[in-house]
């Protein structure tokens, strides 16, 4: 069953645009990094799809110059959380199984804001997922369409 399991907490948090600051171990960097829940209903799929929100803007346009279309900028004044301008590259989503990610929560090793990304970024978070050409249907299909 949906959310058996799994942390009272977090269960009331994880929905589509929650924002998480925590380490991942498949970064290139050790530093933690802010997370966006995509997933249109995370607690049904059992499987997270987080995208990762960095604010090396200047590396990732460069890097995905091909594909603009699949990139959100998001400044510190839409979503005060952030302090530096960001971008989401939306190629690149972490998939993560709703079983681990809740036992590094129950380990407080992923913090949790009480402010989710803001309706208008969210909808272009979707947008870009769906633009993604490297993106299989199978992760596309976890995020509700545009």
């Amino acid at each position: 069953m949906a959310g058996q399991g799994i942390d009272l907490k977090l269960r009331l948090t994880l929905r589509e645009g929650s924002v998480y600051y925590f380490a991942e171990r498949h970064l290139t960097s050790p530093e933690p990094h802010y997370f966006v829940v995509v997933n249109s209903d995370p607690l049904a799929q059992q499987v997270l799809l987080l995208s990762i929100i960095t604010s090396k803007v200047e590396d990732v346009k460069l890097r995905r110059k091909a594909c603009p279309e699949t990139l959100v900028e998001i400044a510190p004044d839409t979503f005060d959380v952030l302090k530096k301008p960001s971008i989401v590259d939306c190629n690149d989503p972490r998939q993560i199984p709703l079983t681990e990610f809740n036992a590094q929560f129950v380990r407080k090793e992923i913090r949790y804001f009480d402010k989710d990304l803001p309706v208008a970024l969210r909808k272009a978070l979707r947008k870009a997922i769906h633009n993604s050409k490297i993106l299989t249907p199978e992760m596309k299909a976890f995020v509700a369409k545009p």
